[in-house]
């Protein structure tokens, strides 16, 4: 059996000529990785996606780690809706059954003092018809803090993804605090027991 030929396109090291000129042109530049054929390009702190911009990696971070969380409470019973309707994560019962330690420990955090000195605010409509964001309370129970998360992933999933400014970084950097912080708590009350244990094998089917 012959062995592959290679492409034409192709060099002896097994990159074609358009994706070596792509390497040459990070080479200088550490720790960067290509996936998809160049079109997810990883810089350190920051994923370059064609067509799209700068995403950095907390923000990666942020929405992978709150997905796992939804589908955990999802898969646990906390979850709200008529039967044959959508289903959606009742977050309020939820943050009630959080241990108190949680929220008392969070709220000494400096690392997550954005959340309580200048909150992510909410985008809401204008009578124009146009959006505007209006300020926020200040987190009082887990269940505000909570909120406060959510409100984070929907105004970074529904908003821009790029040109993050400092307060967009210290908002997310907060946010991933809190949940991992939050993983931590469920161990400490019974009634989130079960929350823990599903992030580990949380399955409720495919798409």
């Amino acid at each position: 059996m012959k062995p592959m030929e290679r492409s034409k396109h192709q060099t002896s090291g097994g990159l074609s000529s358009t994706q070596k000129k792509v390497a040459a042109t990070h080479s200088n530049i550490e720790g960067v990785n290509m996936h998809s054929e160049q079109r997810v390009v990883q810089q350190r702190d920051v994923i370059t996606i064609s067509d799209v911009g700068t995403v950095p990696t907390v923000a990666v971070e942020f929405f992978a780690m709150f997905s796992r969380l939804e589908f955990a409470l999802l898969s646990s019973g906390y979850s709200g809706g008529e039967v044959g309707d959508n289903a959606w994560v009742t977050w309020d019962s939820f943050g009630r059954d959080v241990h108190p330690s949680f929220f008392l420990d969070m709220r000494a955090d400096n690392a997550v003092a954005v959340l309580f000195q200048q909150p992510a605010r909410k985008l809401i409509k204008t009578e124009s018809g146009d959006c505007m964001f209006a300020d926020s309370p200040v987190p009082e129970d887990a269940v505000e803090l909570l909120l406060q998360v959510r409100r984070i992933r929907n105004n970074l999933f529904h908003g821009s993804k790029v040109n993050f400014l400092e307060r967009d970084r210290l908002l997310v950097h907060a946010a991933v605090r809190v949940l991992r912080h939050l993983l931590d708590a469920l161990d400490k009350e019974e009634k989130t027991w079960k929350v823990r244990a599903a992030w580990a094998y949380a399955e409720v089917g495919s798409q």
